[in-house]
């Protein structure tokens, strides 16, 4: 190890272990069954970065959340959705058993398609889909400063874009911000979700704070769905607006 490790509280009550190592280190430690004693663990060789996590229950409750949120809008808009929890995804070439684990992570439509053909095929098909195609959207619900390098590593893997959360236990105060991810480029801040249908972080943080008080399914999607009509609505106003007078009229 080239530096000791660290041990800190995150913003939601996480307990986090953060350790720096030089990347045959990390290739090592790959091989230990991390899981046993942390839910959530990165081994990351390209930035020498190992983080444990012990996610508190706030932190679980949120990616919960958000999980749902994704898997309903992604459906309702794209009409196809894979969630991937509990995955850890590396880039190519990157020794076996390293990667970062999401909180939520999600093929959406033509990749979920794509995902459901190979896994028709069989779970070999499946395994080297998974593999070979990146996530479309990932959620981060607790980045600390200390990992905030991972953002840009999801783009550098393919993922096209990440939905970060910003939330303090004991506080009401939450914020939600998307990302645009590109490899060989800096995240770029969204307004709106390329990914899913326009949905603005706004739609998102709603959403949130309606589905924590939701107690069945059907609760859960049908508020979802309310955002999601309401922003395609609002989308049509836009471009009806935004189009030549003459167009509009002739149309």
């Amino acid at each position: 190890m080239e530096h000791p490790a660290t041990t800190f509280t995150g913003p939601l009550g996480s307990r986090i272990h953060v350790l720096r190592a030089d990347p045959g280190t990390v290739a090592e430690l790959a091989s230990i069954d991390w899981s046993r004693s942390f839910s959530r663990v990165c081994l990351d060789p390209v930035l020498g970065l190992i983080t444990l996590m012990s996610p508190s229950r706030l932190h679980d409750d949120f990616a919960g959340v958000l999980d749902d949120i994704i898997d309903a809008a992604a459906s309702a808009i794209t009409g196809a959705a894979k969630g991937l929890r509990s995955t850890r995804l590396r880039g190519r070439g990157e020794p076996p058993g390293t990667g970062m684990e999401p909180d939520c992570a999600f093929y959406v439509g033509e990749r979920a398609r794509g995902y459901r053909a190979a896994r028709a095929e069989g779970e070999p098909a499946a395994e080297a889909y998974f593999d070979r195609v990146p996530p479309d959207l990932v959620v981060e619900a607790e980045i600390t400063h200390a990992d905030e390098g991972k953002i840009g590593r999801y783009g550098e893997i393919g993922v096209r874009e990440l939905w970060r959360l910003h939330g303090r236990k004991g506080s009401r105060d939450l914020r939600v911000e998307f990302f645009a991810l590109r490899p060989g480029a800096a995240p770029r801040l969204l307004a709106a979700s390329e990914v899913l249908g326009a949905l603005t972080p706004g739609d998102v943080r709603e959403a949130v704070d309606d589905l924590r008080l939701s107690l069945t399914r059907e609760e859960r999607t049908s508020a979802v769905a309310r955002i999601v009509r309401r922003r395609q609505r609002s989308s049509v106003r836009v471009r009806e607006e935004d189009a030549p007078y003459g167009a509009t009229a002739s149309g």
